[in-house]
């Protein structure tokens, strides 16, 4: 058993990393923790590190998550916070940096790692492909590349991100169409969009608040339209707090009782929005008010220090992740689904400058939002984009970007075994399974695999995972169950 769990051919575990962002680095960076590794192989066709959200071209862009949450290390003060300072940047806990910084960061920390345990015997390979389909047995995988090749591995780890775009359907059909952009776009290819040209963006969360981040200063003139019609939340701060037991009183409790807590918890989090009956309220009726009134609304009590709320939301989501995946998949979704809103508003906040800088874009008549969403897009001669919306009217726009987020890893399991990357679903194939212990399932009657997906890989599982510290704890935890097995 011991050489089937290393994989090693007698020089240690070997072990790929599939993926390259600061997921994959996260990964690499708590396995320098792990006794017995001979082999660690990274593949990524970019440069370790430095993805496209994080490069120097989207420079203009901010992280929508505060330094304190945004460290490679999950535990103790922000590594990511250390690092700038030793570099002369004036940071506090609660600063949202430039997005560039984290990638300089990630790289950094990358040849670190690299290099130390290159100094421990260690080998660290950088295979520049994709990886489109892992074969074989736990300890005795197979891993199949684009170009063909094949590499072995005996521990998987899967940092690949997030599925494939969602498209709204009225789009669909012209997707790969001149004139039309669908995220993940790097801000190049948005830059790309002709100055001064009328944009429909779908989406209106946090991909199309970077869109319109991008856009607007060049003078497009954005018309954001979604379902729901809303914008996020306005925070001046997402940061560690004392911690209230949110985890350990869902974790005491169990089916309906779990379920009643966790409503008891985000109605707290709500009554802490709404700061009391005789003060100000952190939290503005959606109903209400227009999407930009609900923002201004917003912006200024973020501006008066009076969003309460904000402390409670990094508890939250630890809170979540540490509990739900522990849940059945049907009781999972119909909590996440009873509290989307809090979700998508408040967990996943705007930060205060970005806020002032919509709403400048706004009084410019640089930005609007629909409040309605497209039933028809047609390209017409010349290139223009009629829309027919909802309640029959009829707008023109010079290109349509879609930033509507993301479907889930699309990750599949033929009737062979045979896990699938990426890839279109086989008419024979089940979509993976992911336990709370991160491994990957290919079928009942298997043994444990020797595959976690980390990050946004583990998306919907684990709810939410769009940013750093979800993905260092998630790698601080696959290190700790190598390390325990070398120790049984």
């Amino acid at each position: 058993m011991a050489g089937q769990r290393h994989a090693s051919g007698g020089g240690g575990r070997r072990i790929v990393i599939v993926g390259g962002g600061p997921t994959a680095v996260a990964a690499l960076t708590h396995l320098r923790s792990v006794s017995g590794i001979g082999e660690v192989t990274i593949a990524s066709r970019n440069e370790i590190g430095l993805t496209e959200p994080f490069s120097p071209s989207g420079s203009r862009l901010i992280c929508n998550t505060s330094l304190d949450v945004t460290s490679l290390d999950p535990d103790g003060p922000s590594d990511l916070l250390r690092y700038l300072a030793g570099r002369g940047w004036p940071v506090h806990r609660e600063d949202f940096v430039p997005r560039h910084l984290v990638g300089s960061y990630a790289r950094e920390r990358y040849l670190a790692a690299r290099d130390a345990m290159s100094r421990a015997g260690v080998r660290i390979r950088h295979e520049r492909d994709e990886v489109r389909s892992v074969a074989g047995e736990p300890g005795a995988y197979r891993l199949t590349l684009t170009s063909g090749r094949v590499l072995p591995a005996g521990d998987v780890l899967l940092c690949t991100g997030g599925g494939g775009p969602f498209v709204p359907p009225a789009l669909r059909e012209h997707v790969g169409s001149p004139g039309v952009t669908v995220l993940p776009a790097s801000p190049a290819e948005l830059r790309a969009v002709p100055a001064g040209t009328r944009v429909l963006l779908l989406g209106s969360k946090l991909s199309a608040v970077d869109t319109a981040l991008l856009l607007c200063p060049r003078g497009c003139r954005v018309v954001m339209a979604s379902p729901s019609g809303q914008l996020p939340a306005v925070r001046t701060r997402l940061t560690r707090q004392p911690d209230h037991g949110f985890a350990a009183r869902w974790q005491d409790r169990a089916g309906w009782a779990a379920e009643t807590d966790i409503r008891r918890t985000v109605r707290e989090l709500l009554r802490a929005a709404r700061a009391g009956a005789d003060g100000p309220s952190g939290i503005v009726p959606g109903r209400r008010l227009h999407a930009l009134e609900r923002l201004r609304a917003e912006t200024e009590r973020a501006a008066a220090g009076k969003v309460p709320w904000q402390d409670l939301v990094a508890e939250v989501i630890d809170a979540m992740n540490t509990v739900l995946p522990h849940w059945p998949a049907h009781d999972r979704e119909r909590v996440l689904a009873l509290h989307r809103e809090a979700v998508s508003r408040y967990v996943s906040a705007i930060p205060e400058r970005n806020a002032r800088l919509l709403l400048h874009y706004a009084d410019a008549g640089l930005l609007s939002l629909a409040g309605l969403c497209p039933e028809r897009i047609d390209h017409e001669p010349g290139g223009n984009w009629r829309v027919k919306w909802q309640d029959g009217s009829a707008s023109r726009f010079d290109h349509v970007v879609s930033a509507a987020g993301h479907r889930r890893p699309a990750h599949t399991v033929t009737a062979s075994g045979e896990l699938r990357l990426g890839q279109a679903p086989v008419p024979e194939g089940s979509p993976v399974r992911i336990g709370a212990d991160l491994r990957l399932e290919r079928g009942a009657g298997r043994p444990p695999e020797r595959i976690w997906a980390l990050g946004s890989a583990s998306w919907p599982v684990f709810p939410v995972v769009n940013y750093l510290r979800a993905a260092a704890q998630h790698a601080r935890c696959v290190a700790r169950q190598l390390a325990e097995e070398n120790q049984a």
